[in-house]
């Protein structure tokens, strides 16, 4: 087994020695080689969005992508954020460099609401009078949502769509945990608080189904209603359209009056020359979203007035990747301190996650607010513990299309004792001082007690957090009650009910927060840091190492490791059970 280690530890070193021999290697070749000419816009020239290039939560710039070489090593690539895309194209909107925007609908893997976010700026680009074309070899749902904002939407002459609807899956594993011998207790308040059920039960309940129908409707009412605006359906003839199956080719798109034109990539291509008025596209000077938003977005170094977004995104977690408070409360309090910084949009993007950091988070953040306006934007979700964090904020913006709410907490405890004895052959022996010690080993259920127990905290942190909503939205700890229980709502729905303040995205967020502020000459400044290459690339090592110290273990430590990463840990949760893919 010494032998083992050894080994690992040598061609591990070997591997982080390799890897990072080629990061200084890129770094003095890069050095080396002179920066790139500076973008300009000039006349006639024509603006591209391309769906295959994801619009993410915010913006990431690489001078090089080392994963594709070195696999540990994989990081950020470049990426145009939802912030910087809508600038850009509110720039674009008045920009008379501008000839047409061009939108190439295929290969769309942005979330919903970041798609609502974008075509809401191209609509402005549009009412300002500025040309939009689209073009689309397959539209998908998100897809075609997008093209529909252009004046003309042209379609590939054998395309065949996907504009179905919207759908989810939820894959409920009690049978194969029960087949395998692992035993869940869930424990709970709140009727429609999902997470966990799919442990515990072979199908949907009823409220379940109940509050995913209705969210699923919502969403489609606003990706159908804008649809329908933009083409001049009726809503009822979209919907026969789709439950009929009767657009599926570019024929029928075109018949139904989604489409404009069928016509083949040369086609395209001729079209968008002749717009710009050259006879070849390669004679049309056309810029990426991403490249115009390099050219015309500039920092304004000379403001002394700074508006920091905070960006919460991803699971919250006690530690790890994520959202923890580890990472963010830091950078929470380095704000409040910074005298420059006048205001705060906290951008969450999270489907919540451990209740105590969230917690910790949250009490954070109203020391922020003490000295500063905070204000909120939701992105794809914000639900469950993401609310939490920012439930208390002055200002809550949400997209039509984001998911919140979900205010309820349960905890999830799994028993591995069959599996243990009669799959992996382990017999684990537990010797404890009091009755209760290894209530949370997951080597047995929970008795009677013990569940008692902690059905007492899950209603205690429920009350929590009913009264953090009810404090934070100026509601009653009863009328929160009424629409809490774990329910998910969209974005839209959350407005009527008072859990937003207002439809909008993030860039609508930052200007408020300015007027808040009192100011119109600022700049943003971003938190935390993106990771650069390096970090990461140091980051997949530690990963990487501790990788290798399991297998680097006695038999039955082995045995016993590998066992414990079967089970999910066991604690008490603020989360949603899923996300929607809005574009598959």
């Amino acid at each position: 087994m010494k032998f083992l280690k050894n080994l690992l530890a040598v061609v591990l070193g070997v591997f982080v020695a390799m890897g990072l021999l080629l990061v200084v290697m890129f770094g003095i070749i890069g050095s080396l080689i002179p920066s790139e000419k500076p973008i300009t816009v000039e006349p006639s020239t024509v603006l591209k969005i391309s769906l295959a290039d994801p619009i993410a939560e915010r913006t990431v710039k690489e001078s090089f992508d080392l994963g594709s070489l070195l696999p540990i090593a994989s990081g950020p690539v470049s990426t145009l954020g939802i912030y910087d895309a809508v600038r850009a194209l509110d720039a674009a909107a008045t920009d008379p460099n501008i000839k047409y925007i061009y939108i190439s609908a295929s290969g769309a893997s942005s979330s919903l609401s970041n798609l609502e976010e974008l075509r809401g700026a191209l609509e402005r680009c549009r009412n300002a009078g500025v040309p939009i074309i689209s073009y689309g070899v397959n539209f998908s749902m998100g897809e075609y949502y997008l093209a529909s904002v252009a004046d003309r939407i042209y379609a590939d002459e054998f395309g065949m769509n996907d504009i179905r609807g919207i759908s989810g899956n939820i894959i409920f594993l009690k049978d194969i945990l029960d087949k395998v011998g692992v035993d869940v207790q869930l424990i709970r308040h709140g009727k429609y608080k999902s997470a966990g059920e799919q442990f515990i039960a072979s199908d949907i309940s009823e409220a379940n189904r109940e509050q995913n129908e209705a969210m699923m409707n919502a969403m489609w009412e606003t990706v159908a209603g804008s649809i329908c605006y933009s083409r001049g359906l009726e809503m009822k003839d979209l919907d026969r359209l789709v439950n009929n199956l009767e657009i599926n080719t570019a024929e029928e798109m075109l018949e139904a009056g989604l489409i404009d034109e069928i016509c083949t990539m040369s086609g395209i291509e001729n079209t968008l020359a002749s717009m710009a008025g050259k006879d070849k596209l390669e004679d049309v000077r056309m810029l990426t979203l991403s490249e115009y938003a390099s050219a015309v977005l500039k920092p304004n170094f000379k403001a002394k007035q700074k508006i920091a977004v905070i960006y919460a995104d991803g699971q919250i977690n006690v530690s790890g990747d994520g959202i923890t408070y580890q990472s963010l409360v830091p950078e929470i309090q380095k704000v409040r301190r910074d005298s420059t910084v006048k205001a705060v949009v906290l951008r969450v993007n999270s489907p919540g996650g451990a209740v105590q950091p969230a917690e910790i988070i949250r009490t954070e953040l109203e020391l922020l607010q003490e000295v500063k306006p905070l204000i909120v934007s939701y992105g794809s979700y914000a639900a469950s513990g993401g609310y939490w964090i920012s439930a208390g904020a002055d200002k809550i913006y949400a997209d039509n299309t984001t998911l919140t709410g979900s205010i309820g907490v349960f905890s999830l405890i799994p028993s591995g004792e069959k599996v243990a004895r009669e799959k992996l052959y382990l017999n684990p022996v537990t010797i404890k001082t009091h009755k209760h010690a290894d209530m949370y080993s997951m080597f047995r259920k929970l008795d009677a007690r013990e569940v008692e127990t902690s059905q007492q905290q899950i209603e205690l942190i429920y009350d929590r957090f009913v009264s953090i909503v009810a404090d934070g939205r100026g509601m009653t700890k009863e009328d929160v009650d009424r629409i809490a229980q774990g329910r998910v709502w969209c974005g839209n729905e959350a407005l009527e009910i008072g859990l937003v303040n207002e439809i909008g995205g993030l860039k609508d967020a930052v200007e408020y927060a300015a007027v808040a502020a009192g100011t119109d000459n600022y700049r943003i400044v971003e938190y935390p840091v993106v990771k650069n290459t390096m970090a990461k690339l140091m980051e997949n090592v530690n990963s990487a190492n501790a990788f290798a110290g399991i297998f680097a273990s006695a038999p039955e430590e082995l045995a016993m490791k590998l066992f414990r990463q079967l089970l999910p840990e066991p604690g008490i949760y603020a989360m949603m059970p899923y996300t929607i893919v809005f574009d598959k």
